[in-house]
């Protein structure tokens, strides 16, 4: 007496087999394509350039304008300065946001001292001989509650970082021997009265 056992039928081990395989390729194959698909996006993110951002070409360079920093009249218990950008000669260029400031020791490194920024969207300027721009920095030297002076340190210089889409000009000026204890605040460029 001869048995047929059907092959390849659900009850075939080869066939299980196949199909648990088959199941798992899926499975990997899937994973793998969104990890590429991920991998890809986040690429795409990290690769942003300077020149994606609109009018970029137009954002002032240190070729363009000259910076200065002057002190502000001193209100009560801050002390501070102002960060001028003018234009030289035949120069128009656009600036926009706040500058960053890096406060550094006599040794060039940087002093730790915080800085805050305003957030949200700030709004755009063309820089040019007639129309320099100009944001305000303050930090608070005398303590509120008790009257007595806040130590902090006493920087050698001041990296002033150009405000912009991706800020990628600084100038670093001499600083003028106040000590300054953190957080320094700064606002926003405004158009500057003319001198």
């Amino acid at each position: 007496m001869t048995v047929t056992v059907p092959v390849g039928g659900p009850h075939d081990d080869t066939w299980e087999m196949s199909s648990m395989f088959n199941a798992k390729r899926t499975k990997v194959a899937a994973v793998a394509g969104s990890a590429l698909l991920a991998a890809i996006g986040f690429a795409g993110a990290a690769q942003a350039m300077p020149s994606d951002h609109p009018n970029y070409e137009e954002y002032c360079t240190p070729e363009q304008v000259d910076v200065t920093v002057s002190p502000l009249d001193h209100a009560m218990m801050h002390e501070g300065g102002d960060v001028r950008f003018t234009a030289k000669p035949g120069a128009s260029c656009l600036l926009g946001g706040s500058p960053g400031l890096n406060f550094l020791d006599v040794q060039g490194n940087s002093a730790n001292i915080p800085t805050t920024r305003p957030n949200g969207e700030s709004e755009e300027f063309r820089v040019d001989e007639n129309h320099p721009v100009t944001a305000a920095f303050s930090y608070l030297v005398t303590d509120p509650n008790t009257g007595n002076s806040i130590p902090g340190a006493t920087p050698g210089a001041v990296e002033i970082s150009f405000p912009g889409p991706v800020a990628p000009y600084t100038v670093t000026l001499p600083w003028n021997g106040a000590t300054v204890p953190g957080p320094v605040n700064i606002t926003d460029l405004v158009q500057a009265p003319q001198v």
